[in-house]
């Protein structure tokens, strides 16, 4: 009797732990698809849409540092930047490592302008060997130089980007406009060129692209950029300014 009654226990037991393996499964893939509708809510600026799919993952597990960076980038579309400030630093309060969350914190403090906040998240992330998007933080890491006045110090970090990744279109948009801001025009150019040919549709690049041939006497070069940038984003603000040189200097 005793030995059936152990047996019973077993059998219990087991189905007990896989009812509880099974349920965490389940709410795995409820993440997991969560955060998949998010993301994509996210890159259709959704984003009330995406901030409710993170109430669904908030609910399941709000331990996951993941669910945060997510809501960062929500919140940061939303121009909540305090918002996205918290968002990020809760998600490396749960993961002190989480080098995504620093480098979206760096570029956040670029956005509003402190270059010495920036610096210090940028250089965690690019110190990781094992972080995917060195070459990214190693750039805004110039970006956050650039803005201090120290262009040598920028540059070098565009450099060292540049060695990981020599194809990375932000770099050498923000290359060229380092060497635009020295008067070096002809250099400028074959950056942003080089942006331009790695994505046609960068129409910052484009625009900046314009300006210096503007700077060289290159009316013609310059009027075929400034369309470009019309052609492929024409209500965004490099679209309307490009507008503006197109009507006046453009055939």
């Amino acid at each position: 009797m005793k030995t059936n009654i152990l047996f019973l226990s077993i059998i219990l037991l087991l189905i007990s732990c896989g009812g509880k393996k099974t349920q965490e499964t389940k709410n795995d893939q409820r993440i997991s698809e969560h955060k998949s509708l998010a993301i994509a809510s996210i890159y259709r600026r959704n984003f009330q849409q995406a901030l409710e799919d993170i109430e669904v993952i908030e609910s399941l597990d709000s331990n996951d540092p993941e669910l945060y960076l997510i809501k960062g980038l929500i919140f940061f579309g939303l121009r909540d930047f305090d918002s996205a400030e918290a968002s990020y630093k809760r998600a490396l309060e749960i993961k002190s490592d989480y080098s995504e969350a620093r480098y979206n914190l760096c570029g956040l403090y670029l956005k509003l302008d402190k270059p010495d906040s920036a610096i210090e998240q940028c250089e965690k992330a690019s110190a990781d060997i094992l972080y995917r998007s060195r070459d990214k933080a190693l750039t805004s890491l110039g970006v956050a130089y650039y803005k201090k006045g120290d262009v040598q110090k920028a540059k070098e970090y565009y450099d060292r980007s540049l060695e990981i990744n020599p194809a990375l279109v932000y770099t050498h948009n923000e290359l060229g406009k380092l060497y635009m801001s020295t008067g070096d025009y002809q250099r400028a150019v074959e950056e942003f060129k080089r942006a331009t040919f790695g994505y046609e549709l960068y129409d910052e690049a484009l625009f900046n692209l314009g300006v210096c041939y503007l700077k060289l006497g290159k009316t013609v070069e310059a009027c075929e950029s400034f369309k470009r940038v019309v052609k492929i984003s024409n209500f965004s603000d490099y679209g309307m300014s490009a507008s503006k040189y197109v009507n006046t200097i453009c055939n």
